[in-house]
């Protein structure tokens, strides 16, 4: 069919539409914009996943003796929840040490049975606190920063604190956060202060107590591994052992039984949070026994861990 010549000036003038730029990128794919690269999946080491792990099945534990008639500590078993929901609230994120929202590492815990009588209750429970602790200890020997280090050593150290029923844990004024680098040589000192202190508090106490009371034996012998422990601190420090001073304010009057186990609970703390002190200084495992090693002395004067041991607000 011819084309009229009106027909054919149409055509060409749609034609010449056609070829001018349009807005729409219409071409392959090395026209288009590049996409974001995608948020990485957070990650953590294989000892950061058991410590978690160990807690939560710790954590399941305690849980299944909360209204345990086989249980008759309940009041501990309430705290004792308390502070392993705070344990495991800070293992399952990436930074244990911020409390800004993170994407949670989920753990899946099994089914666990309520114990069939107290001895039985008492004797698994001992038994995850053991293996809870050693994984905990082998998550702070593959922390990259002492600050994390401290994080797991302290939530080792509340662990073992459960092995005491007759207290129960507290939650405490202070939390892991960033720390300010230090150095050991900075910190042996502040622990050495520590137990000078230790030693001139019980002293007084020791003075002040009457031979048969059942808190005397207990001083005393504290007394005697508090010096061991000065002469060891003196010893590292060789030539650069600081002044001791004559006398220390103390945390109580010392004017009675109470006041006397009360501020000896004081001070023994302040000798845990000098070692804490040193274990995110240096990764040498004798400051995390150090701080292990305190919880007995601690609790033997009726004084509450808290959840974070070794943090100071």
């Amino acid at each position: 069919m011819p084309i009229s010549r009106r027909t054919a000036l149409a055509l060409l003038a749609l034609s010449a539409t056609g070829c001018t730029a349009s807005p729409v990128v219409t071409g392959g794919p090395e026209g288009r914009a590049p996409l974001p690269e995608p948020e990485p999946e957070p990650t953590r080491s294989a000892t950061a996943s058991a410590a978690h792990q160990a807690t939560a099945g710790l954590r399941a534990l305690v849980a299944s003796l909360v209204d345990s008639p086989q249980w008759e500590a309940q009041p501990w078993a309430v705290a004792a929840l308390a502070q392993c929901d705070a344990h495991v609230a800070r293992l399952a994120v990436p930074d244990p040490l911020s409390d800004s929202e993170q994407d949670v590492f989920e753990v899946t815990v099994g089914v666990v049975a309520t114990p069939s009588d107290a001895v039985a209750a008492a004797n698994r429970l001992d038994a995850a606190i053991a293996d809870t602790a050693r994984a905990l200890m082998a998550a702070a020997g593959d922390a990259e920063h002492g600050d994390l280090r401290l994080c797991y050593t302290s939530i080792a150290t509340a662990v073992r604190g459960l092995t005491e029923r007759s207290v129960a844990p507290v939650p405490g004024d202070a939390a892991p956060r960033r720390l300010q680098p230090t150095t050991l040589d900075a910190s042996l000192p502040i622990l050495l202060g520590h137990v000078w202190a230790l030693i001139y508090g019980l002293g007084v106490g020791l003075g002040r107590l009457s031979g048969d009371d059942a808190l005397h034996p207990v001083g005393l012998a504290r007394l005697n591994a508090a010096r061991e422990l000065r002469n060891e601190l003196r010893a590292r420090l060789g030539d650069q052992v600081p002044e001791q001073p004559a006398a220390f304010e103390l945390p109580t009057p010392m004017d009675s039984r109470a006041t006397i186990r009360e501020a000896w609970g004081h001070l023994e703390l302040q000798v845990l949070e000098g070692f804490a002190r040193l274990v995110a200084a240096d990764p040498d495992p004798a400051w995390a026994d150090g701080m292990a090693a305190q919880v007995a002395p601690v609790q033997e004067t009726g004084t509450a861990l808290t959840w974070w041991p070794g943090w100071v607000a």
